[in-house]
């Protein structure tokens, strides 16, 4: 069992080197005090390398989007899949690899990496002001969206943020559905804590559904920790109403900002 100071996809996240520099130091310094959690540790790295000879990922990732394929043209009612990336997986346990073949695997690489393409509208990208951040990939172009540009049911989409100053934030989206999703942190208990690079990508891409009419995006900061599962209760009440959850804002506590790119969606063929 995890040490009751760390939760576990905060473990997870620390051997993938993915927290803030505060947080890996101080998960490194129970971990020398801990020989459980110092044993711990290595039964997880060995249950890696155990799925990795068991699963090369050269022969599991086509059987992946093979599977993914054929679930979604099989499909009767649209169903949402959980992001995942390449990185996940080489801390995964056997029984998630089994999974896996429901999940849809994204590679997006940073597109402000060097030897990227040029990406559509980034000139106009402000960093010194709070925001989200949402490019769209369409073959090898990649482009920047902005509020109320077209969108639709397919288009991969990866989220980011600015944080100019704001030390914890929550992003999330509502569908024309009425369907709340989470995007930042990766689940409903999951830290609020923001990264403080000037821009900063989420760990995963997220592919638009068929939902109609549109998908808002909201990101919610404050100077103190959120507490998520009562922002998403109140997404969740704003939903209810889809033609409110377009235009209207969430009602937040005082201390949190918020901010919101509205996609609207193509209409679908019958």
């Amino acid at each position: 069992m995890t040490n009751k100071q760390i939760k576990t996809w905060e473990l997870e996240r620390y051997l993938l080197g993915e927290l803030p520099p505060s947080r890996m130091e101080e998960i490194s310094q129970l971990i020398h005090k801990s020989p459980d959690l110092d044993k711990e540790i290595d039964d997880f790295k060995q249950a890696n390398i155990e799925v990795l000879e068991q699963h090369p990922l050269e022969t599991m990732l086509p059987e992946i989007l093979k599977k993914y394929e054929e679930n979604r043209q099989r499909a009767r009612i649209r169903e949402r899949t959980r992001p995942f990336t390449l990185k996940r997986l080489l801390y995964a346990t056997p029984v998630l690899v089994s999974a896996l073949i429901l999940v849809f695997v994204v590679f997006f690489k940073d597109p402000t990496g060097p030897g990227s393409t040029r990406i559509k509208g980034e000139e106009s990208l402000d960093l010194t002001k709070t925001q989200v951040i949402i490019y769209r990939k369409s073959n090898s172009e990649i482009e920047l969206l902005h509020n109320r540009d077209q969108a639709k049911a397919g288009d991969l989409l990866q989220l980011g943020y600015a944080p100019a100053g704001m030390t914890h934030g929550v992003i999330l989206s509502i569908d024309g559905d009425g369907i709340v999703t989470l995007h930042y942190p990766e689940s409903r208990d999951g830290s609020s804590l923001l990264e403080q690079e000037r821009k900063n990508l989420l760990s995963s891409a997220y592919e638009l559904d068929n939902a109609p009419d549109f998908e808002r995006f909201f990101f919610i900061t404050a100077l103190e920790e959120i507490n998520v599962e009562e922002v998403l209760k109140i997404a969740e009440a704003l939903a209810r109403s889809p033609a409110l959850a377009r235009t209207d804002n969430l009602k937040l506590p005082e201390s949190c900002q918020q901010f919101s790119i509205l996609l609207n969606k193509e209409k679908q063929n019958d």
